[in-house]
């Protein structure tokens, strides 16, 4: 980095070369005002608040567009510079409502703080107000078209961040507008503009009328759906929930978020939450105390234990409650003496974990990548903030990126270098051809791909200087393990980063924590082997298929932990009320490797108890040798000095690190014997039908993203949207398709 020396405000100053004069001077503590700059986006230039003089430019510039060079001279305090910003900021005010007492965004608005730092303006424009009332965009979004400042922040995020392209600027002048065209915004509803937007021209229409900022009591926390660990502000007015935002760029994902993590957290205050224990008595589950509760579940199932032992138990717990808690169900387990300590997943991190031969690749790595492999997965619907970073390194970084999936997902289609679509079970035929040239040929006809586009790929891991391969659900088995070892591969002074995309928000610890084996798999053995289970924040009836509620009903105990009666816990001999992530303290543990924190915000409001607690309970009523903590914090120092990787980690380490986010010493696996690996992939590419034909659907905007599980089923804003989502899906799809075509033309 080439540092140059430049003077403001005649002051010398040391600033790497080629840096935008705005951020430097912001680093500096220099104050210049702006609406239409916001990091990692491309500059715009269009509110001229940030103006400054330039020696030997003939007129005031901007410091968003303008680069540091060597020598430069700047004014950004003078009486000249002050007055032309305060004509700028008149020129907003001019067809500005004056409405803040009624703004949502009114004690933490952009324009607001600007008119009380940069005042006393003139009020010299007389220009018609743009009186129109607010719309809805998108079952999530409200636009106040008189509030907007023309920042365009909004647009540039759709574009930028997104890569959806669907708000635009429609008009002219005084009447210009933000908005979209056809009907409906057609997007994946992430409310990212809503976050940039520095006035109260767009608002989230959940939260909208429901506070004010100085109400708020926010905490941040880490997102409860998928396994990217986005950091999130939660507020709440009393113990009420009241909005999730990300400020501040804290955290693994700087201010984005998928519509999930910013509109799904609803549900911690859905009066439909369980607030006191149930037990079932005449066939019915009737309200209980929790001295009744517990002893009644610590009979019913240590009779099955003093019958049949610890093979007649099973533990199960979830991928969506916290490291404490399954740490705790882990040791419930072992003091069971049961091999079934479980939780429900679809990838086989186990597998992908034990044969590692990279680091695992985090966020930031994916932005500094300069090639991308994806086999499997659709980071955009499951993942997506790890699509966010794709795209990022692709717009930032023109990285390389190589796209192998049985269908074409968004990613495949508008980013990818070269997709290789495969036909079913294709991805192994694919990745032994990583491992074997010779018979690349013959392995993508198997895999119904073009043999030049397989050997391009081949090349690309083999030289590139810093790469990141990404696997789904889709990579099993030895393909799995495959990839894990795909190190020797590449260049030896190459960066190489390897991320399995797990299911949910805490997948990967829940796996870590001791619940290795795969709950999906013991469905035969309810009610044969297994005589009685404890089920924590699993839901398999509602989740997996109706045939789970056979399998349930077989046992003689049935004892679940829950936020809500799900259908499993309508089941269920008893049911204890459980803590959500937002009313309790402990970590999660994102596919990236790194523990982070989750920190209570409200009360439960009810009789409601930590799923860690609940199970040292029952573990003390049923007289059971179980280690004890009285806190989230002491089972974290617990879990640092017994579960591998984590030695260090406590929730003060967490607070402390990078973005909120603790690296885990995830240990590497020595080089498999490649000949051993070859002949397991060849086994399992024989079982791929050559004459299976490609599957030709598109993943359609929203499959993932708009998918309802346990939580989102108590989501109003959800329930408003899903008839809005299914009436409209095809028509995006085709506007998307129509707007992919003229792009590649």
């Amino acid at each position: 980095m080439e540092l140059v020396t430049l003077t403001i405000d005649g002051k010398s100053y040391q600033a790497p070369k080629g840096m935008l004069l705005l951020e430097f001077c912001a680093s500096q503590g220099i104050d210049i005002p702006n609406f239409c700059y916001y990091p990692d986006l491309a500059s715009q230039a269009a509110c001229r608040m940030c103006l400054v003089r330039i020696e030997k430019v003939p007129k005031l510039a901007t410091a968003c567009t303008v680069t540091i060079a060597d020598g430069m001279v700047v004014t950004a305090g003078s009486s000249e510079v002050i007055e032309a910003r305060k004509g700028m900021l008149d020129f907003i005010l001019g067809n500005h409502p004056l409405d803040c007492p009624v703004c949502d965004k009114g004690g933490q608005c952009e324009l607001q703080d600007m008119a009380f730092q940069h005042g006393a303006v003139y009020a010299g424009y007389e220009v018609a107000k743009n009186a129109k009332e607010e719309r809805r965009l998108s079952p999530f979004i409200a636009y106040d078209e008189q509030r907007c400042v023309k920042c365009y922040r909004c647009v540039r995020v759709c574009e930028d961040w997104m890569d959806v392209h669907a708000l635009t600027k429609i008009f002219r002048g005084t009447k210009e507008v933000i908005g979209f065209y056809g009907q409906d915004l057609h997007c994946e509803q992430c409310g990212n503009c809503v976050e940039v937007c520095p006035v109260g021209a767009l608002l989230s229409v959940d939260s909208r009328f429901q506070s004010r900022p100085w109400d708020l009591r926010e905490q941040q926390t880490t997102c409860s759906f998928c396994a990217d660990g986005c950091q999130l502000e939660l507020g709440v007015r009393g113990n009420k929930y009241v909005r999730a935002a990300s400020k501040g760029l804290a955290g693994v994902n700087g201010e984005f978020l998928c519509v999930k993590g910013r509109y799904g957290s609803a549900y911690i205050s859905n009066p439909a939450r369980l607030t006191t224990p149930l037990v079932r008595q005449g066939g019915e589950l009737k309200p209980a105390t929790w001295d009744d509760a517990l002893a009644t579940a610590a009979r019913l199932l240590g009779e099955v234990h003093a019958r049949q032992g610890g093979r007649a138990m099973a533990v199960i717990g979830s991928p969506r409650l916290t490291n404490e808690a399954n740490f705790a169900l882990a040791r419930l387990g072992r003091a069971l003496d049961t091999p079934h300590i479980a939780h429900f997943r679809s990838v086989e991190l186990g597998d992908f974990y034990a044969h590692l031969s990279a680091p695992l690749a985090t966020h930031d790595d994916l932005k500094q990548a300069t090639t991308i492999v994806q086999i499997g997965g659709d980071p955009t619907e499951r993942s997506p903030l790890t699509g966010f970073a794709m795209r990022y390194a692709k717009r930032k970084h023109g990285a390389r990126l190589f796209v192998v999936h049985q269908r074409a997902t968004k990613i495949a289609r508008r980013q990818a270098d070269v997709f290789l679509h495969v036909r079913p079970a294709g991805e192994s035929a694919v990745i032994q051809a990583l491992f074997e040239e010779a018979a690349l040929d013959a392995l993508a006809a198997l895999a119904g791909v073009a043999a030049d586009d397989l050997r391009a790929l081949r090349a690309a891991v083999a030289t590139a200087e810093r790469l990141v391969v990404i696997v789904g659900q889709e990579v099993r088995g030895a393909a799995l393990r495959a990839v894990a070892q795909l190190r020797p591969l590449t260049r030896p002074d190459a960066t190489v980063r390897l991320l399995a995309l797990a299911d949910y928000n805490n997948s990967a610890g829940a796996f870590d924590m001791g619940l290795t084996a795969d709950a999906a798999r013991l469905e035969s053995d309810f009610g044969d082997a297994i005589r009685a289970a404890y089920l924590a924040g699993a839901d398999p009836i509602g989740n997996l298929g109706d045939q789970w509620r056979a399998a349930l009903a077989r046992l003689q105990g049935l004892v679940v932990s829950e936020l809500f009666l799900t259908e499993t816990a309508k089941l269920a001999h008893v049911v204890f009320p459980a803590m959500s992530y937002a009313e309790q303290d402990g970590s999660f543990t994102n596919h990236a490797g790194q523990a982070q924190r989750v920190a209570r915000v409200a009360d439960s409001g009810g009789a409601g108890r930590p799923d860690w607690l609940i199970a040292q309970s029952l573990a003390r009523a049923m007289r059971l040798d179980m280690p004890a903590k009285g806190s989230a914090a002491a089972l974290l120092g617990d879990i640092a000095a017994e579960a591998p990787g984590y030695a260090g980690v406590s929730l003060a380490a967490i607070k402390q690190a990078d973005k909120g986010a603790y690296p885990l010493a995830r240990p590497l696996a020595a080089p498999s014997d490649l000949d051993d690996l070859r002949a397991a992939l060849r086994e399992q590419t024989a079982l791929i039908d050559d004459c299976a034909p490609h599957d030709q659907r598109i993943v359609e905007m929203g499959e993932g993203l708009f998918a309802r599980g346990t939580l989102l089923r108590h989501v109003k804003a959800f329930d408003d949207a899903q008839p809005f989502w299914e009436a409209h899906r095809g028509e995006w799809e085709a506007m998307n398709l129509e707007g992919e075509a003229v792009a590649a033309d």
